[in-house]
Order: C-alpha cells, then structure tokens, then sequence
C-alpha cells in the first residue's frame, strides 16, 4: 500500500457516494426523490439506526469469538475500537482496508498479523455465506436472481475446496523467503476456523446478524409510507448486496443502491422516486452511519496511540509502505 493510498482512497469513495446518491436521485426524478425524502417520517429514524447497531454488536461479538477461537484475547474497549475502526476501511476496494484491523491489533497487542488475518477472511466469508443463505428463500421461491446466486454459490464452494485442497499447501513452497512459512500458518488457521463444526453455526448466526439490516429496509419503506413486506425486504437486500460484493468496489458503490432500486421497483411495485429514496435511506442508516462509527472509532484509537506519531501516517508509512508484505512478519 502505497502512502498517501489509504488517504485517498477513502476521500475518493466519499466522492463515489455523493456522485452514486446524485445519479440515483436524478434517474428517478431528481425532484420527485427530494419530495419522497422530504416525507420522510422522521420517527423512524431511531429505529433504523438502532437496527445498524444491533447489527454491529452481533458482528462484534462473532469478531471476539473468532479471537479467542484462535487464543487472542484483547481488552474489550481497544477490541470494540479496532473492530469498529473497519467499517471506515469497508470504503476500500473490495473491503481489503479491513485487514488493517490485522495490523492494529499487532501494533497495539504484538500479537502477529498472519495470525490475526484468519478471523478477517473468516468474517468476510461468513458475511458471503449468510447473504447466500437469507437470498435462498425468495430466490427458490420465486425462481428470480438465481444466477447471481449460483455464482456465489459456486465461489463460496470454490474457496472453500481450495483452502482444503492439499495442492494449495504443495504451491506454498515457491513463495520467497519466510512467506511460504507465514501463508501456510494462515492458511492453517482459517481452515481451522472455517471447518464444518464451527462453520456452520457461523453462517447461521451471521445471517441473524444481516437479518436486522433486511429489517431495515423494510422499515425504510415504511418511513416513506410505502409497504414492503419483510420477505421481499430480506431478499432484495440480501441479493443487491451480493451484487455490491461481486463488483468489488468500495462499499458495493453504485452496483448495490442500483440493484435494490430497481428491485424495489419490479418486485416491490414502488415507483421510482419511492425506490431511489428509500435506497438512499437505507444506505444512509446503514453504511454511511457504519463509517461515521468507523471514523469516531478511528479518531479514538489515534487518541489512545502509543508515542506522539499519526496514527494514519504510521498506517500508510509501515513497513516502508507495505502492510501486508509477509516477508515482513519475521519478527513475530
């Protein structure tokens, strides 16, 4: 990682998400969206954002079991800070941000990044596999949306295969020096973490904890004075955001909020400007409130971080630049 790229990378998805708000509120009638925003009814507000934080708090209480499943224990206030500081890295391409979680947790506890990387590849999978589950029911109901399942589906398994495959471990050795050593410990502790016993209560806990942020949209529908009924809600939620996830951009950007407006528009029979606002409304509660908690979360650690250097600076000068390089975790 370059310096200055986390810097930038995060002002450029902000602009991202002015432009994607501005261009769905202007495909759907700029005006006509205002006014279904304007109508709001702001009592539910509340709601939806507490709904944005029980689904933090599962996802916090998962990322501390996945801690401790592998014997790191980390004081509750730094582990919520380090845990919640991710969601302002979910604004790098493909969520990579959220690794520095890792390397926070190393520079605060010592504990090593390799070790740490298995609890994010963990959540990241579980977080695919639980949409994938909470999508199955509308997509085998009504038959819809089944190719983007399948495909997911298909790369879920495929992941899976691959980290059990023995040829993976045979392909270790060619990489140089000491990170043929650190990537088959990686990859030891994500099998471990990832194995069927442990698994599969995973996935059914993470699809509780994506199930409040389905509620939510139902909700903002409601607060427009449309309806949306909580099945349709779970399944165009779960299925946009998929389609967020296959684009690899920050956040989904773009592909999601366009993939739940128009779903809102030929499954749920809203018009446009009712689809476009509520979109922007469910994003509003839930991912942009996700990274103004990351930032406080963020702006907490920095307060709290050892000597008198930047925090973000240290982030973008570490290693020379590279976070992630495993060469670098001879040390540990």
């Amino acid at each position: 990682m370059k310096k200055q790229s986390l810097r930038v990378s995060i002002v450029l998805s902000l602009l991202l998400g002015l432009t994607v708000t501005m261009v769905l509120a202007f495909l759907a009638d700029f005006k006509s969206t205002v006014l279904a925003l304007r109508s709001m009814q702001l009592a539910w507000l509340p709601l939806l954002l507490l709904l944005s934080l029980l689904h933090f708090l599962f996802r916090f209480l998962r990322w501390e079991y996945l801690l401790r499943t592998l014997g790191i224990r980390l004081r509750k206030g730094e582990s919520l800070g380090i845990f919640l500081s991710g969601f302002l890295f979910t604004l790098t391409p493909g969520k990579i941000g959220e690794v520095l979680k890792a390397w926070l947790v190393r520079k605060l506890h010592g504990e090593p990044v390799a070790k740490v990387i298995p609890v994010v590849i963990a959540e990241r999978y579980c977080d695919a596999g639980a949409m994938l589950l909470l999508a199955s029911v509308g997509v085998l109901g009504s038959g819809r949306g089944g190719i983007l399942w399948l495909l997911i589906l298909v790369l879920l398994l495929l992941v899976y295969l691959a980290g059990s495959s023995p040829v993976l471990r045979r392909l270790l050795p060619r990489l140089p020096g000491r990170s043929a050593q650190v990537a088959e410990s990686i990859l030891d502790q994500s099998r471990a973490l990832l194995r069927w016993k442990l698994l599969l209560p995973m996935l059914l806990y993470s699809a509780v904890a994506w199930f409040w942020q389905c509620w939510a949209l139902a909700l903002s529908v409601r607060a427009l004075g449309s309806r949306l009924s909580l099945g349709e809600a779970v399944f165009n939620y779960s299925l946009s955001t998929l389609a967020g996830a296959v684009a690899f951009l920050p956040g989904g950007l773009g592909v999601t909020e366009g993939s739940l407006a128009l779903m809102l528009i030929k499954r749920g029979g809203l018009v446009a400007a009712d689809a476009a606002a509520a979109t922007l409304l469910l994003r509003l509660a839930t991912l942009w409130f996700a990274v103004l908690i990351g930032l406080i979360a963020f702006l907490w650690l920095a307060r709290r971080w050892k000597g008198k250097s930047s925090l973000l600076r240290d982030i973008e000068e570490s290693e020379g630049g590279q976070l992630f390089d495993l060469r670098k975790e001879n040390e540990d």
